[in-house]
């Protein structure tokens, strides 16, 4: 399925000018700085904002089409919205809540029982919504949003609220609603970790404009070059459970890249099951260069690559960039190892990382 949009908005200080023809196969994430216009895209895909002109066209339906005044209700449009704020009415329990919702959406085949299911929040439903945590009151926004059965879930920054045990069980929920739903979603925030947890496809807008767009990785590694704390840049990869080394408290990880193989890689015992897929970073100043390949070293990540770029970073430091599998990894070093070890793009080197390096949610 995919989304087509050609959308301006202006404001006495800011213009929305955005035009993009989205796949909805996965999970699409709109990164950016607050103001950047997120949310105004979020609302005028919605219908919430019919100072918009232009055209948004979801599948093989027109949603608006301004040059000939075609405008489509909201409620019309098979599209969910869970705001960053649940807005739940707060003089009904859960319960009531959510037959509120099925009542205006007669002819969903979902019933209110698999969505508490789903949603995992059968032991809230008599609560009074007051009474919810932040997590609790967004899982219930989540599961009125889902008896509507909509061919889009739109997502406003949903966890802002949230603690950060409360945040990851939402990012897992929501992967597993669009995996059992295979329910296109957009996620807005501007949070790199969320984006990095939870989207497939990035969206990055800047100053009411897209300026990037692409596989959720990529963006994190072109994002690198705007990254001015050289101990926040990092490589973003996804890896595959192959085996859990329980007697020794690591697990094996396949890295794995089209048409160019796979490689084991071992990180510090992770819960995921096996053949699971885990989102991972690992930080540029926790990796290192060596111009041969290390033999006998307690470190236990060692892969060959090419580098692709060498960047001062400041009067001591530099970024590395080095291709291994078609996968960039950053690298943080001192400008004296570059010297050192006479290191130029185009050099065959190994990179290195211990498990405790692979970090993931």
């Amino acid at each position: 399925m995919s989304l087509k949009f050609n959308i301006e908005l202006s404001y006495p200080n800011f213009t929305l000018d955005c035009q993009h023809d989205l796949n909805l196969d996965g999970i699409t994430g709109i990164l950016g700085h607050s103001g950047s216009g997120k949310t105004s895209l979020l609302r005028i895909i919605a219908g919430l904002n019919r100072h918009a002109t232009g055209s948004i066209s979801l599948k093989d339906t027109d949603l608006q089409d301004s040059a000939n005044k075609h405008f489509i209700k909201p409620e019309l449009r098979d599209i969910g919205f869970v705001f960053q704020d649940a807005r739940l009415f707060p003089h009904l329990n859960v319960l009531g809540n959510l037959e509120f919702a099925a009542k205006r959406c007669p002819s969903s085949t979902l019933t209110i029982d698999e969505v508490i299911e789903l949603t995992q929040i059968k032991h809230l439903a008599v609560q009074h919504v007051e009474l919810l945590s932040a997590g609790e009151k967004q899982r219930v926004a989540l599961a009125r949003a889902l008896l509507a059965e909509p061919k889009l879930l739109l997502l406003d920054e949903p966890l802002s609220a949230l603690d950060n045990k409360a945040r990851s069980a939402m990012v897992n929920l929501l992967r597993t609603i669009h995996q059992r739903l295979n329910l296109p979603m957009i996620y807005v925030s501007h949070s790199i970790i969320e984006i990095q947890q939870l989207a497939d496809e990035v969206l990055v807008m800047e100053n009411g404009k897209i300026v990037q767009h692409g596989h959720v990785h990529q963006v994190i590694n072109n994002l690198n070059a705007n990254i001015s704390d050289e101990f926040s840049t990092q490589t973003s990869l996804t890896l595959k459970v192959k085996q859990h080394l329980i007697n020794f408290g690591l697990t094996q990880l396949d890295f794995e890249a089209p048409s160019s193989g796979q490689v084991n890689l071992y990180s510090n015992l992770q819960p995921q099951a096996l053949n699971s897929s885990l989102r991972c970073y690992i930080l540029a100043s926790d990796i290192s260069i060596s111009r041969e390949e290390p033999a006998m070293s307690s470190i236990m990540n060692s892969l060959a690559g090419k580098i692709t770029d060498i960047t001062r970073l400041n009067k001591n430091a530099a970024l590395v960039k080095v291709d291994i599998l078609n996968h960039i990894f950053s690298v943080n070093i001192t400008r004296y190892s570059v010297e050192r070890l006479r290191l130029a793009k185009d050099d065959n080197v190994f990179i290195q990382f211990k498990a405790s390096a692979i970090r993931s949610y």
